[in-house]
């Protein structure tokens, strides 16, 4: 059985390495050419594009695992079936579960490479990336980031606490110098956002104004202050939970849980890496039915067909029970695993039917 094991692995990995490597090559060309309207502002060239497309690999890659998984599986699979090595496989006395086993060790190993990429090494290269981006078309003194993100805006610099999703932030400091760059005033915020027409609204806003004789305060329970910033950049100050890792994103949801902020968001982002990565093992182990049943003598075109309907029509269902999910308040746990349940479901369904 050991060596079963080792020759089905080295098929289906091999198999899956090159369709992840064609479906990457599609997704850094997609990347980009999305890109080719930043080209040209500041330092921002095509060298800077492709970095950037390259830094944004390897979360393509964690996305794509499952669907290269059951690709790779599937063309690894058909082709020992069309050489009739399945069928001397079974007859050799191994059954369907033992071969599901089998593949699914493969799975397991896919699946870990996938937990690896989408837990640790795609989050922190998606935030270097869109650091790398701002600094490249703006200048590396127009934001430095970090827990507090200090932005500058002409004369303005603010620093902004980086705490909620979407185009809400936590409190924010601002500091404005005249032209011979002195402090001309201070000004703070328990809460700001950023509204339709790209201006800040400030939320309890209290602002410090120095004169030559005198210092003046104003105080404002909402006040709008002009913002020249472009979108991208703004976007750079918000937490977006595809630029953190694990660790970090599960202790954002500690943070945000015990502050009373709604952390639903997150933990549907920290579950699903995991129920990804669990459905790249299901994934795999999916093909199996097919190597034995309508497919076991059809072509490698028709492989790849069903493959990417059966990939596409996965991805299309489990972004769309998370929609529905955050829609209809259904427990984010509960809504990060259903996909995934349910693909594991039709697993057992088409093994109790394989032959």
């Amino acid at each position: 059985m050991r060596i079963l094991r080792r020759y089905l692995f080295r098929n289906i990995m091999a198999n899956a390495a090159i369709v992840l490597a064609v479906l990457l090559s599609l997704g850094m060309f997609i990347e980009f050419v999305d890109e080719l309207g930043n080209i040209g502002k500041g330092n921002y060239g095509t060298l800077q594009a492709l970095i950037f497309a390259a830094l944004e690999l390897p979360h393509y890659a964690f996305r794509m695992l499952p669907m290269a998984a059951l690709l790779g599986a599937m063309l690894g699979l058909g082709n020992l079936a069309t050489h009739s090595e399945l069928i001397a496989i079974r007859a050799g006395g191994v059954s369907p579960v033992s071969l599901a086993g089998a593949v699914g060790a493969t799975g397991t190993v896919l699946g870990l490479l996938a937990l690896a990429l989408g837990g640790w090494l795609a989050p922190p290269l998606d935030n270097y990336a869109r650091q790398f981006r701002a600094e490249a078309k703006y200048g590396p003194q127009s934001m430095v980031a970090g827990k507090a993100v200090w932005i500058r805006d002409g004369n303005t610099f603010l620093q902004v606490t980086r705490m909620n999703q979407g185009n809400g932030f936590g409190g924010l400091y601002l500091f404005r110098l005249d032209p011979g760059d002195s402090l001309e005033a201070i000004g703070h915020a328990d809460s700001a956002q950023v509204s339709p027409d790209n201006s800040w609204v400030l939320d309890n806003y209290t602002e410090t104004t120095f004169g030559d004789e005198r210092v003046s305060v104003r105080s404002e329970t909402q006040a709008t202050e002009p913002n020249s910033l472009p979108p991208d950049m703004v976007g750079l100050t918000v937490v977006r939970e595809e630029s953190l890792d694990a660790v970090s994103l599960f202790r954002y949801i500690r943070f945000r849980q015990q502050s009373g902020l709604n952390a639903e968001t997150y933990i549907v982002a920290f579950w699903q890496r995991i129920s990804a990565s669990v459905a790249t093992i299901a994934m795999c182990v999916l093909a199996l039915p097919f190597a034995f049943g309508s497919l076991r003598s059809s072509g490698t075109g028709a492989r790849v067909a069903v493959g990417v309907i059966i990939g596409l029509a996965y991805f299309l269902a489990a972004n769309g029970i998370i929609d529905g999910g955050a829609l209809y308040g259904i427990n984010p746990i509960l809504t990060a695993w259903l996909p995934t349940i349910a693909l594991s479901v039709c697993v057992v369904v088409a093994l109790s039917r394989a032959r």
